[in-house]
């Protein structure tokens, strides 16, 4: 072979490798620029032409798989649904007067999604929710909603002790350090129980219905805990019994109604229910029975 002939062959090989690396930074311009907060991924704000290209985009979701990348699947109280979302804002200076830009957690391993979030009227360690109903949901100026429960925390340096409140703790969340409420050492004042959460914190409370927590329930049933943000420290629990496989399940003196076994009830008879609990529909197609009052 001829030294001509040897360098045209290279040439031939190697021409194809710039046009590759062309290919590849055309692709990745199109990408949008992914940025890390805590460790985890956060959602890019998505222009217009990419929300039109994305299938899932604001279709609901289950899981983070069910949603395309570079989304996740966020659940909104507001909307009463969890829809595959990108992030709304980077900064408070993209938020309307009286919010602020929030990161949020998604479900699973999906990203954190940043979204503009009302400036509320909850205190710190009191319970909240990530994306709220009103004003009554969300954290006042200066807390972050977190904390696998929700409550409304500042921000914490886990090296420094004192970077926290008496009677709070530096944990380590989803939204990085928070000083999240304990009363595991410090107890609880008459009327009220010490209530335990995941990530570490524990909240004293006062309970309606049975405190599942120090009363186990049985093999079949699960202890549940229900809030709500207007009423603070407290918590309605129970042991639920589900029947989504066999709505006829229940057992004797009890009803299927939303997939759980609940006590039913007359509206206009004599009250049955236990304290803390009211005699209502949750929808208007549904049966009367106890829920907590609220």
């Amino acid at each position: 072979m001829s030294w001509r002939t040897a360098v045209g062959a290279c040439v031939a090989l190697l021409f194809p490798l710039p046009m590759v690396i062309l290919l590849g930074s055309a692709l990745r311009l199109g990408m949008p620029e992914q940025q890390l907060e805590h460790g985890r991924r956060v959602a890019p704000v998505l222009r217009s032409e990419e929300r039109l290209r994305l299938q899932s985009y604001h279709r609901n979701c289950k899981r983070d798989s069910d949603c395309e990348f570079p989304m996740g699947c966020l659940s909104d109280a507001r909307a009463k649904a969890n829809y595959c979302s990108d992030s709304q804002c980077l900064t408070d200076m993209q938020c309307g007067d009286g919010e602020v830009c929030r990161a949020l957690t998604t479900f699973g391993e999906g990203p954190l999604v940043r979204i503009c979030v009302p400036i509320g009227i909850r205190k710190e360690g009191e319970l909240c929710v990530e994306i709220g109903k009103d004003l009554h949901d969300a954290c006042g100026p200066g807390l972050i909603c977190g904390g696998q429960a929700g409550f409304c925390a500042r921000t914490c340096n886990q090296d420094d002790p004192n970077s926290c409140p008496k009677h709070y703790a530096c944990t380590d969340t989803r939204l990085g350090p928070l000083c999240l409420p304990t009363c595991e050492k410090s107890g609880c004042p008459e009327g009220q129980e010490c209530i335990h959460y995941e990530e570490g914190a524990s909240s004293c409370e006062k309970v309606y219905g049975t405190n599942c927590q120090t009363t186990p329930c049985p093999e079949n049933q699960k202890c549940e805990l229900d809030h709500e943000t207007e009423y603070p420290a407290t918590v309605w629990m129970q042991c639920a019994q589900y029947c989504r496989k066999d709505r006829t399940s229940c057992p004797p003196g009890l009803i299927c109604d939303n997939w759980a076994c609940q006590p039913p009830c007359e509206p206009n008879g004599p009250n049955t229910c236990a304290e803390g609990y009211r005699c209502k529909k949750a929808r208007p197609t549904r049966p009367w029975v106890c829920l907590p009052d609220w």
